[in-house]
């Protein structure tokens, strides 16, 4: 499961926590709420403070869209790892 929280909104960002795992159903659930938010013209900022995993699909997915506009923060080590191309 994965819970998606906004934490703060401003005319030009917004900050979701994130909680629990990104697999499975949820990766499509994540990339449409990135995209919505992309799509309002807004910088995302992604708290990955209670990410616990995240899958392949979730791991292709974010690879895809993190760029200057959309930005993770407190992401655990391993995590930031496997995001940068290292091995699982």
């Amino acid at each position: 499961m994965l819970r998606i929280s906004k934490v703060s909104e401003n005319p030009s960002s917004v900050e979701l926590k994130l909680e629990g795992r990104i697999v499975s159903e949820w990766v499509s659930v994540l990339e449409a709420e990135i995209l919505d938010w992309a799509q309002k013209k807004r910088k995302v900022l992604l708290d990955f403070c209670a990410v616990r995993f995240v899958d392949e699909r979730g791991l292709r997915m974010l690879k895809r869209r993190l760029s200057g506009d959309i930005r993770i923060t407190n992401c655990a080590g391993f995590i930031e790892t496997l995001l940068k191309g290292g091995s699982k």
